[in-house]
């Protein structure tokens, strides 16, 4: 579809909503917008603007609209106004792109019925985020699960190879967690999955980087511009941290420690080579031992 063509398919939606824009979500670009009625400023480059975040939106609607050819919506808060926002994909055979069609609802009834005709824009605000974590969060350890990893992780591809910013990836897997299900039960083992999480949480350097569950007691780090080495003195120190950390379970307290394979980004790589990478030093590991750190076929004695 040409400029045009996005110009006229706007066209027929502007009477309905008070913005609509066509993005592609994956390059973080505004491709066309139509205002009905003036909203702060949409018109910026970034699709993330608008919403003052200052980075992609963890719940990116169009990102999944983008993935899965549908349509959906959600809910966002920019400045004091509350916005309803559906997402569609938009395109033909050669090119896809997502039509947001973004309307103002503050002072519409439908605000009043989700929170109460009491109620404010401030009381609004923590519901919007609980509402957008539900689709992005694990529900046992609260931090981002697989369908974040499958909608973000091919947008920091894109990213880091355009842009030529070395990337990692860290697959951490906690060692003979089988055996502590085992020996002090699966109440036990979520306690720790929990507490595992929250120490990964705490690892995360910047914005920029974030930490997924991505199945059982297996986590996915992303890292942005690392390099290797510090991949693996980043691994390193997070590898000591957990051997070092009482867990505590009903029980009592217990150590536990993981393994950690890094795979670094390559230019001809998409997001399956690239998690595939990380999961086999990952396995080598735990091959020998557990308890180890994984660069391809280095360690951090070869380097240092």
């Amino acid at each position: 579809m040409d400029q045009h063509n996005f110009s006229e398919y706007l066209k027929v939606l502007k009477n309905i909503y008070n913005a609509v824009r066509i993005v592609d979500p994956v390059h973080n670009v505004v491709v066309c917008t139509e205002n009905v009625k003036p909203l702060v400023s949409i018109n910026q480059y970034s699709c993330y603007d608008f919403w003052e975040k200052g980075k992609f939106c963890d719940n990116c609607i169009s990102l999944r609209a983008l993935r899965e050819k549908d349509t959906f919506v959600k809910f966002e808060v920019a400045g004091n106004r509350l916005y309803m926002i559906t997402a569609s994909a938009l395109g033909d055979a050669e090119n896809f792109y997502v039509v947001e069609m973004i309307n103002d609802i503050t002072d519409k009834s439908i605000f009043e019925g989700i929170v109460g005709a009491n109620k404010d824009i401030k009381d609004f605000t923590n519901l919007v985020l609980k509402f957008n974590d539900v689709f992005v969060r694990d529900e046992l350890t609260k931090i981002f699960n697989r369908r974040f990893i499958n909608e973000r992780l091919p947008v920091e591809i894109i990213n880091n190879v355009v842009m030529t910013t070395p990337a990692v990836l860290i697959m951490i897997d906690i060692d003979q967690f089988k055996l502590v299900n085992d020996n002090y039960g699966h109440i036990a083992g979520d306690a720790i999955l929990q507490q595992f999480a929250k120490l990964l949480t705490e690892a995360v350097p910047s914005n920029k980087d974030w930490v997924s569950r991505y199945g059982g007691e297996e986590f996915l780090f992303y890292l942005y511009n690392t390099s290797g080495s510090q991949a693996l003195e980043f691994a390193e120190q997070l590898r000591n941290v957990v051997e070092k950390f009482e867990f505590t379970i009903s029980q009592g307290f217990i150590n536990i420690t993981c393994s950690l394979g890094i795979s670094l980004l390559q230019k001809e790589m998409n997001m399956q080579a690239w998690i595939d990478k990380a999961d086999k030093n990952l396995y080598v590991a735990k091959l020998k031992g557990g308890n180890k750190v994984i660069l391809e076929e280095y360690s951090l004695s070869d380097i240092g």
